[in-house]
């Protein structure tokens, strides 16, 4: 199975390093800086289940081929848009597209430009960054990966999925083939539009924010907003990731933050809009009271306005 992974970053060059390891027909579609890197010195991964390095077949945008069988898509979704101009020479009319964005909406927007028969879901969960020196570094165990078709995916596409998870199943990473995608997506979104939207808010880890009078008020009311739009979507919670989440936002010892406060206070880009500002909007559509999600992704806001004006 051919496989394309768009980026060889945290993420991409994670995962991706992994199913080269496992002897995957593997190639990477990078922009030529990073092309050069790793033509240089391979994928280098430091990581807490071993550290490797492995040469790679890295592409930029004009050469690509044929079709791929499968596209793991893993960028941020303020690069959604230039992503799918530059995988769509590599989706053939039995190609899998596989994102491992966060929240929801890129699905759709998937399904618009690729047609839903070629989109599956996926979700993963890793504490990952990439050096300036182009070096991907694992910052703690947890690597967890989870896949699956969704409503409109292609029968067919099981083939695809069922190959990759034989592939990761060779590696150390944590590899779930579920059947009800959608819904773990939407779990996925409820616990971390919660996190972003607290976390970015308050500027703090969970034990700041619980340290204070009304943190584990308002992170009871965020987590409550979250899944009430999420009930209405049709896609309840199921006890055991509701448990889950209630343990995280509840530890007063926890030093865990959202990745996006990480972006936030390294004054970059942040994917609020995909996350909160999408969870807001759902909520207001639904009719539900967003609660501290309006303040948060007010705060959000005004940060991004902030960062572009402050460019000029």
């Amino acid at each position: 199975m051919k496989i394309l992974v768009l980026g060889a970053g945290a993420i991409g060059g994670y995962f991706g390093g992994r199913l080269v390891q496992a002897g995957g027909d593997i190639r990477f579609l990078v922009r030529e800086g990073r092309r050069a890197q790793l033509a240089e010195r391979g994928l280098v991964v430091q990581s807490p289940h071993g550290d490797f390095s492995v040469p790679v077949n890295a592409l930029t945008r004009d050469q690509l081929g044929e079709p791929a069988d499968l596209v793991l898509l893993a960028c941020k979704a303020y690069d959604l848009e230039a992503a799918i101009q530059a995988i769509g020479p590599a989706v053939g009319a039995h190609t899998v597209v596989l994102p491992l964005l966060n929240g929801i909406a890129h699905i759709e927007r998937l399904a618009a430009a690729f047609g839903s028969n070629r989109v599956a879901g996926g979700s993963c969960g890793i504490p990952a960054t990439l050096t300036p020196e182009g070096e991907v570094v694992q910052l703690g165990p947890l690597h967890r990966i989870v896949f699956g078709a969704l409503p409109g995916t292609a029968t067919q596409s099981r083939e695809q999925l069922e190959e990759l998870r034989r592939l990761l199943q060779k590696t150390p990473v944590e590899v779930q083939l579920v059947d009800n995608m959608m819904l773990a997506l939407w779990e996925k979104f409820v616990g971390l539009a919660t996190m972003a939207a607290m976390t970015c808010l308050m500027r703090g880890a969970i034990t700041d924010i619980l340290a204070t009078e009304d943190g584990a008020g308002l992170m009871e009311e965020t987590y409550m907003a979250c899944e009430s739009v999420a009930r209405a979507a049709g896609y309840v919670p199921r006890d055991g990731a509701m448990a889950a989440f209630r343990t995280m936002f509840a530890d007063r010892q926890s030093v865990l933050t959202a990745s996006m406060l990480r972006d936030l206070e390294g004054g970059g880009r942040t994917e609020g809009a995909h996350v909160v500002g999408d969870m807001v909007a759902r909520a207001r559509a639904a009719g539900i009271d967003p609660g501290p999600l309006r303040a948060a992704w007010c705060h959000l806001q005004a940060a991004e306005h902030r960062r572009l004006r402050e460019a000029r």
